[in-house]
């Protein structure tokens, strides 16, 4: 009986070698952070997303699903360089046919189609656009208007979480820092910061929620509306120091500091 069911499976392997197709269709889900890069301007967009996926249809939409920020020119754009008519409002669309995936990201409005494939958790793959309203791409040298290439890469991230100190120029003044990130089930995030300035003395509470290797939370400071934008950045591939966390005045869009992993 054992000699049969190694043969048995041993059959099953050879006919869907020699079928010559892979009738597996790999599951993308969670924290993603897609790298997209321009050929045309040179600059790198992040997005960050938490991906749900329903058979072969992926999705994520809205500011506690997809984050944008983009690198271009030495300048940080939080909601990215083309943020459209809804700032924020993003989304990511995909379809995955075996290994082989068509993904849209829509960076508030503005679709960005592209084509690629999945290997194991890494999506990877081309796009090339023409006709977009997008004002950076518009008066380019060399390049007619709207027209854009680039390739880009996702990866699976893991949770957010880490105490960051360091100095941040918030609205009341530029106080030392120390924030302490703590993930909770669903990708909700607390925030225990614990400042140190000319107005800002004590230990406050923000909430909100992980977006890849994103934060995006918000609480009260001494009685005012704090909202603050972080982009964890593990490897220092865009800040230049590893384990950090570049952190954003979001109301202002200005950046506030950089935070080091302690």
């Amino acid at each position: 009986m054992k000699v049969r069911s190694i043969l048995v499976a041993m059959m099953l392997v050879l006919t869907l070698a020699c079928s010559g197709k892979n009738t597996l269709t790999p599951s993308v889900s969670g924290a993603y952070e897609f790298v997209v890069t321009s050929n045309v301007t040179g600059g790198v967009t992040l997005v960050e997303a938490n991906l749900a996926t329903s058979g072969s249809q992926i999705s994520a939409s809205g500011p506690g699903q997809v984050q944008i920020l983009t690198l271009e020119k030495k300048i940080w754009y939080v909601n990215g360089v083309c943020p459209g008519a809804t700032p924020g409002q993003n989304s990511i669309a995909a379809s995955l046919s075996g290994n082989n995936i068509s993904l849209t990201f829509s960076e508030g409005g503005n679709a960005l189609p592209t084509q690629g494939t999945v290997t194991g958790t890494t999506i990877e793959g081309n796009y090339s656009i023409t006709g977009s309203t997008c004002p950076d791409l518009q008066g380019l040298t060399g390049f007619p208007p709207g027209v854009d290439s680039g390739g880009f890469i996702g990866n699976h991230v893991p949770p957010l979480a880490g105490t960051f100190s360091g100095t941040l120029n918030l609205p009341d003044g530029i106080d030392d820092a120390a924030l302490t990130l703590t993930q909770n089930p669903g990708q909700t995030l607390t925030v225990s910061v614990v400042l140190t300035g000319p107005v800002d003395n004590g230990t406050f509470t923000l909430t909100g929620s992980t977006v890849g290797n994103v934060m995006f939370v918000s609480g009260l400071v001494n009685g005012n509306n704090l909202n603050l934008f972080g982009y964890f950045d593990r490897a220092g591939a865009f800040t230049k120091m590893p384990n950090s966390l570049l952190v954003f005045d979001y109301d202002t869009q200005v950046n506030a500091g950089l935070l080091i992993g302690q």
